[in-house]
């Protein structure tokens, strides 16, 4: 069933490169984002399967990596001009965003680290070839390649794999495969995963292995070792414990006084925050999150750069409207910080008073965050129900949807997401995951007022519309065929979400993600039978 997103956008070559000039006078993280989502774009482009062998213009773009690795901005500008000569720079190309970079505290300098650590304890220093996985591996190779320059001879090159989720494999040119199979030296295999197949990783390992290359000559530089029966991939389960595998130490906890602060992610704000003690929680998929200040402030993974600047303005925004909590100062970089609101859990029929608060929030959001002109939800989600539908409903779903203008949801309605303050109501964590991994992506506000009918109650999910009508000035005959495609979007999302959760949990966890999934199911059920579209 679908889950992730794994959506793409297009870009030009110009602008790509445009925001590498930008970046070149700032250096750092900024600069070598910029580079790997160039170098990204055009090697993606310039497929090791296609037909024109670009060996020599690719060695070239990665040495604009390495340099934005190594900090050099106008060594980077020189380096991507050679590259892109006689390239048109008008062409467009794909572009995927790097997830662990902007919602799972990765830390490139963890895998610097951890390749130096990893080069001190080798008896022989045999020359070393870094493969990085794309998109991640576009940002990780040339910061893993510096970390081991000096050490002998350092290769580095990006590949995509490519194939089913749970099969991925690598398509590469005779040439290539040529000069792998000469290489003498080992191979840091470099990705921010392994997820949950593994088939990255394991399809890299194949591929030398089918390339003559002996598993004692590779390397895995990973974010994590799950335990193999954790992997979907059969291959990749099989040869998980014998494979060397080096764990790169992600991003570290924010600055407090006193102390480093109190580690709640992964469901432990449950207890610390006394709230939620029923909510079944996938810890993975969580942002970090910690107590910070003697527990006065809360601090949360906002992402690198650009990524968590954005965060942060989006919750300085909600803070101003008074929607959601006030931030604690700037922060620092990759954090947002929020002043700790003591707030009780609402009731789990919550009134009037609530309805006419969240109807009213969405109103905003709707407007503030509204993206662009009226369109149809976007291919992937318009899929997902498709294939949600049949597999979980055994009914064909027709892929016609209602049109309407895309907004960057909240995009979680969930009622351990709401308080009650001193103050009045309070919406938690509403920045980003209108935008995450996950479905719907920036989408029809729709989205979010179904879902509050589905996590609420129909009584009170048509009180919360009535609140968003009088704010909006929205028609109820334009909105309600909306929301009848929505609320079974939603439903067969959150359905396969939970089952698919319920097999990576364990004990209580598992059991809650399996009874809610059930419940969401019946959800779908009840929102097809009121008017969803079978073919």
């Amino acid at each position: 069933m679908h889950v992730f997103r794994h959506e793409r956008r297009r870009a030009e070559v110009g602008a790509l490169a445009r925001e590498v000039e930008r970046a070149a006078g700032n250096g750092g993280l900024e600069l070598l984002l910029a580079a790997a989502r160039l170098e990204c774009g055009l090697a993606d482009g310039w497929s090791e399967a296609g037909g024109e062998d670009w060996s020599e213009r690719r060695r070239r773009l990665m040495g604009m990596s390495l340099a934005a690795a190594e900090g050099g901005g106008a060594a980077v500008v020189a380096a991507m001009e050679r590259a892109l000569r006689g390239v048109k720079k008008a062409g467009e190309v794909w572009v995927s965003e790097p997830e662990g970079l902007r919602y799972y505290g990765l830390a490139p300098e963890g895998y610097a680290a951890a390749a130096r650590q990893w080069r001190a304890g080798q008896a022989e220093r045999r020359p070393v070839w870094v493969l990085g996985l794309r998109t991640m591996g576009s940002v990780l190779a040339p910061v893993v390649a510096r970390a081991l320059a000096g050490a002998g001879e350092v290769r580095c090159l990006t590949l995509r794999p490519v194939g089913e989720p749970m099969e991925r494999r690598i398509q590469a040119t005779a040439r290539l495969e040529g000069a792998v199979a000469r290489w003498r030296g080992e191979f840091v295999i470099v990705d921010e995963g392994p997820g949950l197949s593994g088939s990255s990783f394991g399809g890299t390992v194949a591929w030398l292995a089918g390339l003559g290359v002996e598993e004692g000559r590779m390397v895995l530089l990973a974010s994590g070792s799950p335990a193999p029966e954790q992997l979907g991939s059969a291959y990749a389960a099989a040869g998980w414990r014998r494979w060397r595998i080096v764990v790169a130490p992600g991003v570290a906890a924010p600055s407090s006084q006193p102390g480093r602060g109190q580690d709640i992610s992964g469901g432990r704000w449950r207890q610390a925050l006394g709230r939620g003690a029923a909510t079944p929680v996938w810890g993975e998929h969580e942002r970090l999150k910690y107590l910070c200040d003697g527990g006065r402030t809360l601090a949360k993974f906002a992402g690198w750069g650009g990524y968590g600047r954005e965060t942060r303005e989006r919750a300085r925004r909600l803070a101003a409207g008074g929607w959601g909590p006030e931030l604690a100062g700037e922060g620092e970089a990759g954090w947002v910080r929020y002043r700790r609101v003591p707030a009780r859990a609402l009731p789990r029929r919550p009134g009037r008073a609530w309805c006419e608060f969240a109807g009213a929030y969405l109103a905003w959001v709707g407007a503030e965050h509204r993206l662009g002109g009226a369109m149809a939800p976007s291919v992937a989600l318009r899929e997902m129900v498709a294939i949600n539908g049949e597999r979980l409903l055994g009914e064909e779903l027709s892929d016609e949807a209602p049109i309407a203008p895309p907004v960057a949801l909240d995009g979680r309605m969930l009622a351990v997401e709401w308080g009650l303050a001193e103050r009045g109501y309070v919406k938690f964590d509403g920045t980003d995951h209108g935008d995450d991994p996950f479905f719907p992506g920036p989408a029809d506000i729709a989205w979010d007022l179904a879902a509050i009918a589905v996590e609420f109650g129909g009584a009170r999910g048509r009180a919360v519309v009535e609140a968003y009508r009088r704010r909006s000035g929205e028609g109820a005959a334009a909105l309600a065929p909306r929301l009848r495609w929505h609320g079974l979007a939603y439903s067969l999302f959150r359905a396969a979400y939970c089952g698919l959760a319920a097999t990576r949990t364990a004990g209580r966890e598992a059991a809650g993600w399996a009874a809610a999934g059930e419940r969401y199911r019946a959800s779908a059920g009840r929102w097809l039978g009121s008017g969803g579209r079978r073919r």
